[in-house]
């Protein structure tokens, strides 16, 4: 059973909040103030942590701050709940490293979809290193191009080889994965996720909004300055790549 840790100083809502995650077979572990969180966090390590940012105390930036400098508790998921919905203040939030941002008031449904996916990455990130580990080989957690991940498509699992991906660019906390069948999803992960994720012989971020299969480039045009006009396989049009990203994209190709 997965273990998320709770840190919401609203009774009301942290009690509400609780019964939906244990109706859902999480096991919940609770704090009403960010001192309490940390304390809670560093006992019983838990799979995910859901925290408010305005408490009492320490508030969810330094509770994310605290945990981050952790190295038992740096590499938990993080998920931010906020009345604030101002874009500044879902990129302070994302900018800690957050992986998700929640705004109050939020659906129960957009409340477990959240925690699904930060939860079944860290199913696909265990796979592959108990398979790596198996085999003798580093365990470190990225993917590779043979193997399949799972995500969620309005309430629909679905089961995609990685080598079936031709581009990935964001929207927002989205993004929109292109396939070499056609097919455009849109899956809620964060475009730095997938940077983490995905095995970089193959992938090569070229933006900071976008990912390309280096195996499904047909052609590569000079563009503005050093930049550059990429055209892949299937693609509804060319992506451009920023100047700053040229550069390893030329060490990667031997361009």
């Amino acid at each position: 059973m997965m273990k998320i840790l709770l840190i919401e100083d609203d009774k009301n809502i942290r009690s509400n909040i609780r019964y939906v995650l244990e109706a859902n077979n999480y096991k919940v572990f609770s704090a009403e103030d960010g001192k309490e969180g940390i304390q809670l966090a560093k006992e019983v390590i838990p799979d995910l942590v859901i925290c408010d940012i305005l408490m009492p105390v320490l508030d969810g930036y330094q509770v994310k701050n605290e945990l981050s400098a952790d190295p038992k508790t740096a590499s938990i998921p993080f998920i931010f709940l906020s009345a604030k919905s101002k874009k500044c203040d879902v990129r302070a939030g994302m900018n800690l490293g957050a992986d998700d941002y929640l705004t109050k008031p939020f659906k129960t449904e957009d409340l477990l979809n959240a925690v699904e996916v930060r939860l079944s990455r860290i199913a696909e990130l265990s796979t592959v290193r108990k398979r790596k580990a198996s085999r003798g080989e580093n365990t470190t957690a990225e993917l590779e191009r043979d193997d399949t991940i799972f995500v969620e498509i309005d309430g629909k699992p679905i089961f995609i080889k990685i080598s079936d991906i031709i581009y990935i660019a964001a929207k927002n906390e989205y993004s929109n994965l292109y396939l070499r069948d056609g097919r455009k999803l849109l899956v809620r992960r964060l475009i730095k996720q997938w940077d983490e994720l995905l095995p970089k012989k193959v992938f090569l971020r070229i933006h900071r909004s976008t990912i390309i299969n280096l195996n499904s480039i047909k052609k590569i045009e000079r563009w503005f300055k050093r930049s550059f006009i990429i055209y892949l396989e299937n693609s509804c049009g060319p992506v451009y790549m920023s100047e700053r990203f040229a550069r390893k994209l030329k060490s990667q190709l031997q361009y």
